[in-house]
């Protein structure tokens, strides 16, 4: 998709002096969110990212984050456009290594997203996040010959394959949840949205236990770096053959 078509100039532009995550990750940390909540409010986004320590969006960039999550709730509610769903990554024209690192920073962004949610995981739903891991912690060689350029017809299919994948997973999540309020959320809930900065906050802990072990999960499968491209080749033949990824 274009990047002006798929928003990537408008966000490149209004978070062009907000460096605290790429904006890959940032939409995939609102796409979990959005998995199991309601579009929160502008108010509510900038609370929500200050209490997990990012610095205040400016106006622009908080109004793209808010419409952004608007258009997705939408989408990923109806039966007949929930399929449409595309995470925010770089077009075709930028590098192979830039598009890879993109879904990579979008996978660990959605982790984060649902684990704030403090939800549950259905038993299908397992498999799916630690593959889901598993893409976050890939490694990518930059300095790779085969990603640099954009004629890589293998690596394309591969890369197709792997968003295929990913693309799907807020889609199947969302399904069948009863939404909640961002507001009542463990991370702010409690407090009022015009509190005073600084108050003592009080987290439940069970929503980072949860993202803990996904990123227990990602330092293992780091650690088993020699069979990390045999189930990206694996997941991309499942994945092309029409069988689920485990």
């Amino acid at each position: 998709m274009d990047d002006y078509i798929s928003g990537w100039q408008d966000w490149t532009k209004a978070f062009e002096d907000w460096h605290d995550v790429t904006i890959s990750e940032l939409h995939g940390l609102i796409s979990g969110v959005l998995s199991v909540c309601d579009a929160p409010t502008e108010q509510e986004w900038q609370l929500l990212l200050t209490e997990l320590s990012f610095t205040e969006l400016e106006p622009k960039a908080l109004e793209i984050v808010t419409e952004e999550g608007e258009d997705m709730v939408a989408v990923l509610t109806d039966d007949a456009d929930s399929y449409q769903f595309m995470p925010l990554l770089p077009d075709d024209d930028h590098p192979l290594y830039e598009r890879l690192m993109a879904l990579k920073n979008w996978a660990n962004g959605f982790l984060t997203g649902f684990g704030i949610t403090d939800s549950a995981l259905r038993p299908e739903e397992n498999t799916l996040f630690n593959d889901l891991a598993k893409i976050g912690a890939l490694r990518i060689d930059v300095y790779d010959e085969a990603l640099q350029g954009t004629d890589n017809a293998e690596g394309e299919i591969e890369y197709m394959e792997l968003l295929e994948f990913v693309r799907m997973i807020p889609v199947s999540v969302s399904q069948g949840r009863v939404r909640k309020s961002v507001a009542k959320l463990p991370l702010i809930a409690g407090f009022a949205m015009n509190r005073p900065v600084g108050k003592a906050q009080e987290v439940d802990e069970a929503h980072l236990d949860f993202i803990e072990q996904l990123r227990d999960d990602e330092l293992d499968w780091e650690a088993e770096k020699d069979t990390n491209d045999d189930f990206v080749t694996h997941m991309v033949i499942d994945a092309m053959t029409g069988k689920k990824p485990n």
